[in-house]
């Protein structure tokens, strides 16, 4: 790797950031007059066949050490949102415009728990504190926000047992709809072609006299 500044005080910070993003990959590395030499070892656990996929990864961590030491030097008000950066009202519409969502009558409609043997997995991604205080769908999966992804993905050695057809037909539920969206997203970002979310979240569920129980 060779990164080129137009200031010492750049290069010595991208100098910085290429050794952490690398972090025990960097051989060799000499810091010049603006200029910073670094060779790179492959991860130990990657295998031969794979350089090629590592290579794409490592140019995309230094096009991100390239934008980040850019804008740092550009002196941003501190009030400003960044270039490239995305409120999260952006985001959520994003998310939602790859969703087919489902209201709640809809996604118990299809859902297995509730006799239909082809249905849909119905998932719970509500901290234990929400589920305590609003109650639960009686039979949801209860699968929290922050292991979701590792328990869908049928790639993952974390997965639930009944994660491995990428046609597997997820509905995410939180309490009023919002995580939920960006949850089923990325689902939809792992492979999972038919994850989507409920329309308001268990509040609307309860709402429309569907079962729950506690609360």
């Amino acid at each position: 790797i060779v990164l080129c500044a137009s200031s010492q005080a750049l290069i010595e910070k991208a100098a910085a950031l290429a050794q952490a993003k690398f972090l025990g990959r960097v051989a060799r590395a000499s810091l010049g007059e603006c200029i910073w030499f670094g060779i790179l070892e492959n991860p130990p656990f990657v295998p031969a066949a794979d350089s090629a996929a590592t290579s794409d990864l490592d140019e995309e961590a230094l096009w991100h050490i390239l934008r980040r030491v850019a804008q740092d030097d550009a002196a941003l008000d501190p009030l400003v949102p960044p270039p490239g950066s995305k409120s999260i009202d952006d985001i959520l519409a994003s998310a939602r415009a790859r969703l087919t969502r489902i209201k709640p009558r809809d996604a118990f409609d299809e859902c297995v728990i509730f006799n239909n043997p082809q249905g849909a997995v119905l998932v719970d991604i509500r901290p234990a504190a929400q589920r305590h205080h609003y109650g639960e769908i009686p039979g949801a999966l209860i699968i929290e926000r922050n292991v979701l992804e590792w328990r869908f993905d049928p790639r993952s050695d974390a997965r639930l047992d009944i994660a491995t057809r990428y046609d597997l037909r997820v509905i995410v539920f939180c309490q009023e709809g919002y995580t939920s969206s960006l949850a089923a997203a990325s689902l939809l970002d792992l492979g999972l072609k038919n994850a989507t979310d409920i329309v308001g979240g268990f509040k609307e569920w309860k709402d429309a006299g569907l079962p729950t129980t506690g609360g």
